[in-house]
């Protein structure tokens, strides 16, 4: 009857230099113990058969036995001991990797995999994948035999990895010098609101509840759960499904994007939007698969989402309120404010059979003010790793890496410069425009002949600025921790400058530490 959450296994990655948390069932009243190196704590199970218990800090190791027993009662028979015992632990740092589908985007369809294969044997990288489930008895329903297991780095588990978890954790094991485990807990598709408590969406984003019981309202719940209950588009235990090995590995062409909707109707997008999946149900996944792994000892959170906080028209300003709802319910679980290094949205146009314009700088701007205003959350820029027809990016090296740099300053205290270009005054004097940021470093450069992503309008009339406006020509270059912008002719009208302020483009304005700058806009 002893057992310990399902993420307690041979081969998993115990979290240094902090208390470590184990917990599982066993007979009500069993004494319960818990030993490794040398350390060893019991507590008592409650009678429900609940028990969890605090080891003391532990130093990094990279084989290492935890021995748990559970001693219950003196009976007729005397007291009854069972044993568990899990082998090759190591002990070192580990992330939580969390989001939606390019935080899952799996080392398997990567474009850098092939040379990462190449050097990725590492029994020091481990990587757990908390099974996707979303309501109860689902794990139950399907084969979910591939998930929730500890893999370590080989040419064999590669594929599993989350690719963006996978960079980020073997950049830290270079730099540290310790085992480094991630935990991904994310599912494609999915908004903040599932991720998080119900009370809290309701406080942060009521128009996300009232959603919720529009698509309730007149439904036969009953029915519903009983339809839902064994249905294949449920069964999530398959992370390389039909649909994802032809869209992941590569961009597809529009021809070949024909051939693949040609019998689904054109309305489809909206339709998936509408249908009330239970993965939508707001904080479906922050109870059933986050829960699974809390308070399992971890250092910070890595968080890639927002896709689909845009999904519906509206909803998208409620994201900074949302994300920072997130951020709260999250270090409440761990009950530590624990780092947030999360990713800005890079630039995308259209993906499939995706046909609305994507209002993303609306989801950047919410970014990076919970960036701006959350304390120990840092934000990411890859606004140089989009592609226009793909929602998935396919290198996910540079989103790994640049959380690294992050992860390496901010939670380790390495001397770098992480962070990407800020804009923080712009000044005109006539022709001439200079904008002037933080984090540049040695200073900022331009990769090729020209500045990509800027727009420079004027003021065509005064009462409706945001609707006409006049295109202006000019000249950019950057000097030191400024970006100068010289108009072709001088104007008297007020002008506005924005700074990768669409949904697709591609930045090509870096730091000195190669870092792209975050999306601006000034009117002067």
């Amino acid at each position: 009857m002893l057992q310990t959450a399902a993420i307690f296994q041979n081969g998993m990655i115990l979290q240094r230099k902090k208390p470590v948390a184990i917990w599982g069932t066993a007979e009500p009243g069993a004494q319960v113990t818990a030993e490794i190196q040398g350390r060893s704590v019991s507590g008592k199970a409650d009678e429900n058969g609940t028990w969890s218990v605090t080891l003391a800090p532990l130093t990094a190791a990279e084989s290492e036995t935890l021995r748990i027993t559970a001693v219950c009662a003196e009976g007729e028979s005397g007291a009854k001991a069972e044993k568990l015992s899990y082998t090759d632990v190591a002990v070192g740092e580990v992330w939580l990797a969390g989001g939606q589908s390019n935080m899952e985007f799996a080392m398997r369809y990567e474009k850098h995999k092939q040379e990462a294969l190449e050097h990725c044997e590492n029994p020091r990288v481990r990587f757990y994948d908390v099974p996707e489930v979303c309501y109860d008895g689902q794990l139950e329903e399907f084969d979910y035999s591939r998930m929730g297991i500890w893999r370590k780095a080989t040419k064999e588990d590669l594929d599993y990895f989350s690719a963006a978890g996978y960079y980020f954790q073997k950049e830290l094991e270079r730099v540290l010098d310790v085992p480094v485990g991630i935990i991904g807990c994310n599912w494609g598709g999915t908004t903040a609101s599932v991720w998080m408590n119900p009370q809290t969406v309701e406080q942060v984003g009521a128009p996300w509840m009232r959603l919720y019981e529009q698509r309730c309202e007149g439904r036969d719940m009953t029915a519903y759960w009983a339809q839902q209950h064994n249905h294949p588009m449920n069964d999530r235990g398959n992370l390389f499904d039909q649909f994802s090995e032809i869209v992941m590995p590569r961009t597809l062409s529009d021809e070949e994007l024909k051939q693949l909707f040609a019998n689904i109707p054109d309305n489809f997008g909206e339709m998936m939007a509408e249908m009330m999946q239970p993965q939508t149900i707001p904080g479906c996944l922050y109870e059933h698969m986050l829960k699974t792994v809390s308070p399992y000892g971890i250092r910070g959170f890595l968080w890639y989402q927002g896709e689909s906080d845009d999904d519906i028209p509206g909803m998208n300003v409620l994201y900074k309120d949302m994300l920072t709802g997130l951020i709260g319910d999250w270090r409440a679980l761990w009950q530590e404010n624990l780092p947030f290094l999360f990713v800005q949205l890079p630039g995308y146009d259209k993906w499939l059979f995706n046909t609305w314009e994507n209002h993303y700088p609306v989801i950047r701007k919410c970014q990076e003010e919970v960036a701006n205003t959350v304390e120990g959350t840092h934000l990411c820029s890859i606004s140089d790793a989009g592609e226009e027809r793909d929602i998935h990016p396919k290198d996910k090296k540079t989103v790994g890496e640049r959380l690294s740099l992050l992860a390496r300053h901010y939670v380790y205290g390495e001397d770098i410069l992480c962070d990407a270009p800020v804009a923080k005054t712009a000044v005109r004097n006539g022709k001439q425009i200079t904008v002037t940021f933080a984090n540049a470093g040695k200073g900022l450069y331009v990769s090729g002949e020209e500045l990509s992503a800027l727009k420079v309008t004027a003021q065509a009339d005064e009462t409706v600025f945001e609707t006409e406006e006049e295109d202006l020509t000019f000249m950019a270059k950057a000097e030191e921790e400024r970006l100068l912008i010289t108009l072709d002719e001088d104007t008297d009208k007020k002008v506005k400058i924005a700074f990768a302020r669409t949904g697709w483009y591609l930045v090509n304005l870096y730091n000195e530490a190669g870092i792209p700058a975050i999306p601006f806009e000034f009117e002067c």
